[in-house]
């Protein structure tokens, strides 16, 4: 991707002018892969920016799927939260079912935050119930096929390897009989690190100081500095991980923009985030992926920002082959690529890490 269409995205998702037009085949294949398709329309129809018809009717179809997405997805945020809540389930929403619940729409409208899936984070104690009440629902674990429009059921070995080898719980999947979203999946989150023992205080202390939102659906959410060092996590964990680089979720702009908006939107106070840092000893991944944004941006009150805590560049673990990678280009070269894990080369001398 040419710099040029870079900086014409990022300059309307910052709200800024544009003088010249990119190639719009780059902007949209970008635009797609990075699930912000809908974010840019909407921007551009706020800042009158004119687009080659093609291209609006594109970004226009994609900013309406996501808002008919969003809004069926509410109903099943508030089935599953009622029930939860009822039922005196420990539990928090995450990343998206929190920021399309937001009842002032202060930091994305509907159609304007892609979700995929509903995430809960839950203490490790807590699996169980969850697991529970999601199979009460009439969800199963497994995967969707789209050919067959059949959940194939995981059998024992893959929960289990999954749980044993990745940290994680199996999806949990529900078919809707609706023909555009033809299932729900949801993701159980018990560990905010690699491991499922990694930062096991601030992963309790996040759902003992959680608070209910009370927006379009009523739902247990973490309070805004917890919700705000969640995303830190999360998005540090992903640029870490061997597998999520093979994926190419190791950038994904629209989890960037979360903390961005957040920021710039002064939804977060940053003296307590500093304070929670250095309480928790994760001052460096703060700052680190506070790093990425502003850098990824190109933005200079955050990258000041970054440089007020300690940060990195991660090295890259691939836990299964025991092999640790560093990057050999910059964050806003990797941006630009679609796949960039041939930046990786091998750390011999850190193997240890893995």
């Amino acid at each position: 991707m040419k710099d040029e269409s870079l900086d014409y995205i990022l300059k309307i998702l910052k709200e800024e002018k544009v003088e010249n037009d990119p190639d719009f085949n780059e902007v949209i294949g970008f635009l797609i892969n990075h699930r912000i398709a809908g974010l840019f329309y909407s921007k551009i129809k706020k800042l009158q920016i004119k687009v080659p018809k093609k291209v609006e009717k594109i970004l226009q179809e994609n900013f309406k799927s996501q808002k008919r997405r969003v809004v069926y997805l509410r109903n099943t945020i508030k089935e599953i939260s009622d029930y939860f809540l009822e039922n005196k389930i420990e539990h928090v929403l995450l990343k998206g079912s929190i920021l399309s619940n937001d009842p002032q729409n202060e930091i994305y409208l509907d159609g304007e935050r892609s979700s995929n899936d509903i995430d809960i984070l839950v203490k490790q104690s807590g699996i169980s119930k969850v697991c529970e009440a999601l199979t009460n629902l009439g969800y199963v674990q497994g995967e969707y096929n789209e050919n067959t429009k059949q959940i194939k059921l995981y059998d024992r070995y893959e929960l289990i390897y999954r749980r044993m080898n990745r940290g994680e719980i199996a999806s949990f999947i529900k078919k809707t009989g609706d023909d555009e979203i033809p299932y729900i999946e949801i993701d159980i989150n018990f560990s905010l690190g690699n491991t499922p023992n990694d930062e096991l205080k601030l992963l309790n202390d996040m759902i003992d100081t959680r608070i209910i939102q009370r927006g379009k659906v009523e739902l247990s959410s973490l309070n805004s500095e917890m919700f705000f060092l969640h995303l830190i996590m999360h998005q540090y964990k992903e640029s870490t991980l061997y597998f999520m680089v093979e994926r190419n979720k190791d950038l994904d702009l629209y989890k960037l923009l979360d903390i961005y908006y957040l920021i710039k939107k002064n939804k977060v106070d940053l003296s307590k985030i500093k304070e929670l840092a250095n309480y928790y000893n994760i001052s460096k991944k703060v700052g680190t992926v506070i790093n990425q944004v502003g850098e990824i941006l190109n933005d200079e009150e955050i990258k000041i920002i970054a440089s007020s805590f300690t940060y990195e560049i991660p090295k890259v673990i691939d836990y299964q082959n025991k092999k640790v990678y560093e990057w050999t280009v910059s964050l806003k070269d990797r941006i630009k690529e679609f796949s960039t894990i041939k930046y990786l080369k091998e750390d011999i001398s850190n193997a240890n890490e893995s």
